[in-house]
């Protein structure tokens, strides 16, 4: 049988192909953006591309932020990707400074410009934003990213994975007891991407 879950339209783009990623490994997926129908959702998926912002800022403080908060304190299963993971922590530098649910402790911060890296005896400067594919540790496993800023995770201990861009070493998936993140698109990351959709479902750490 299909695992019932709710997809979270925030208004943050990006639920079509999380829909058919998460269909592809045996969920039965709604999406609404009715803060009342996520509340009392039994698994949650909450993706988001972009940036901090006004919409964020709305989605914070009020009945979406309630709703969040509401099934993750219950102790429902829910994920976090890219922005959606970024948002489950307490703040970011983005748009001048801007607030998270406050779920997890820590804040998003900005690649730093002046990023390069050494390629034999070449010096190449890194682009921002950070996009492209990279290998976490410790699965080896290698996941799509998209993202100008990253999570500094308050507890060590929260970081499930973590990869490197630079010489940044950041978190590429978090987790505390019911609640994960991932800062890569497990959509986009081909079958690595959905072995991580299908262990959230079943809920194992992978």
């Amino acid at each position: 049988m299909a695992r019932e879950l709710t997809l979270v339209d925030a208004g943050l783009g990006n639920l079509a192909s999380v829909e058919r990623a998460l269909i592809q490994v045996g969920s039965a997926t709604q999406i609404t953006d009715d803060p009342d129908k996520v509340a009392t959702a039994r698994t949650v998926v909450f993706p988001g591309q972009g940036a901090f912002g006004k919409t964020t800022d709305k989605i914070v403080s009020g009945a979406m932020g309630e709703a969040l908060r509401m099934v993750i304190q219950r102790g429902d299963p829910f994920l976090g990707i890219c922005l959606g993971m970024q948002l489950l922590f307490e703040s970011s530098e983005e748009g001048g400074g801007r607030k998270g649910l406050g779920v997890l402790g820590g804040r998003c911060r900005r690649f730093p410009n002046d990023m390069t890296a050494v390629e034999g005896e070449h010096v190449r400067k890194l682009k921002i934003p950070h996009m492209g594919w990279n290998e976490v540790q410790p699965s080896g496993e290698h996941y799509y990213f998209v993202h100008s800023y990253y999570v500094d995770a308050e507890r060590p201990e929260d970081v499930m994975w973590t990869t490197t861009y630079g010489d940044v070493t950041f978190a590429a998936a978090v987790r505390r007891d019911n609640v994960y993140g991932c800062q890569f698109h497990p959509e986009k990351s081909q079958q690595a991407g959905l072995r991580f959709l299908r262990a959230f479902l079943l809920g194992s750490r992978q």
